[in-house]
């Protein structure tokens, strides 16, 4: 599947952008208050709502076996967006640890599985996740063979047919032209 579209790499520009901008307040705290479960109530919803769509483009980071700026870049930019700005930096961090430790614990099938089964139910969200997962390869501007063969591997185990893969990426490169 072809996931180097015009759109996607807008997509993927946009989000770098935002995710190289420094939170507006630098503090540890938000570490904290993550790790201890102290976030407000609407930090809280944000968290939730935004962790599947998250811990995909996670997985997509870590697909190739190295994390790149980049990478982490792009997927705090998705997650300060799709949060509206409410999840700080620190947060953030603590979100990527929490995902690298489950992918050390479960691994990689076992994350997508329970990511699956949480998505796939509403066809808007896990086409969602297929079109920032594939922003996430394009971050370092070179999509790994590992990290192809999950943007395959998510269609799959989100119930997006092949058909409607290369329909939705066809799409996001007409979008952008």
């Amino acid at each position: 599947m072809k996931i180097e579209t015009v759109t996607i790499t807008r997509l993927r520009d946009a989000l770098l952008t935002s995710g190289r901008r420094p939170t507006t307040v630098l503090s540890p705290a938000y570490e904290t208050l993550t790790r201890e479960g102290l976030l407000s109530n609407e930090e809280t919803v944000a968290l939730s709502r935004v962790e599947p769509l998250a811990e995909t483009m996670f997985l997509m980071m870590s697909a190739d076996g190295k994390i790149e700026e980049a990478e982490r870049d792009v997927v705090r930019g998705a997650i300060r967006g799709l949060s509206d700005n409410l999840l700080r930096s620190g947060t953030i961090n603590v979100m990527i640890e929490t995902y690298q430790k489950r992918l050390d614990e479960q691994g990689r099938d076992a994350r997508l599985h329970e990511i699956a089964e949480e998505i796939a139910g509403e066809p808007s969200e896990a086409e969602g996740a297929f079109a920032l997962a594939a922003a996430v390869a394009l971050a370092d501007e070179d999509v790994a063979d590992e990290e192809n063969a999950l943007i395959n591997q998510l269609a799959d185990w989100f119930g997006i047919s092949e058909e409607r893969a290369g329909e939705i990426l066809d799409q996001l490169e007409e979008d952008g032209a």
